[in-house]
């Protein structure tokens, strides 16, 4: 018997079930994924008494035990920052925006509204 013959496209038992989700439950997973990503970083700053400034690098080390997907958590970071009220800041002497700590670029952040921030600063801050 011919395979083709017997597959209908339009079959609802055929369909994958990702397929057949609505524009509403579609937004809800999303929100569901990106509120799982939040709540792993969430977890870390409440354990560290949300701190003013933090080092990108060492906040997705302590959060992968809190997500099974590091790479997500990597991928995601700045976005769920800003969602947890930190922003990137910007190194201005590199190309990258990243700092240099014990020889190697980091990426770090601050509260939002907080003063700006220098090397110096910085350095005694994260224990550099």
């Amino acid at each position: 018997m011919n395979r083709s013959s017997t597959f209908d496209p339009f079959d609802p038992n055929n369909r994958d079930k990702r397929k057949r989700r609505t524009k509403v439950q579609v937004v809800a997973d999303q929100l569901a994924w990106e509120s799982s990503l939040d709540n792993a970083f969430k977890t870390v700053l409440q354990e560290q008494h949300w701190p003013k400034i933090v080092q990108g690098d060492l906040l997705l080390e302590d959060s992968a035990g809190y997500h099974d997907n590091y790479y997500a958590l990597r991928r995601n970071i700045s976005s769920c920052m800003q969602r947890l009220g930190y922003e990137l800041v910007p190194n201005p002497n590199s190309k990258d925006g990243r700092w240099k700590a014990f020889s190697k670029s980091v990426s770090v952040y601050k509260k939002i509204g907080s003063q700006g921030w220098c090397l110096t600063t910085l350095k005694k801050e994260l224990d550099w």
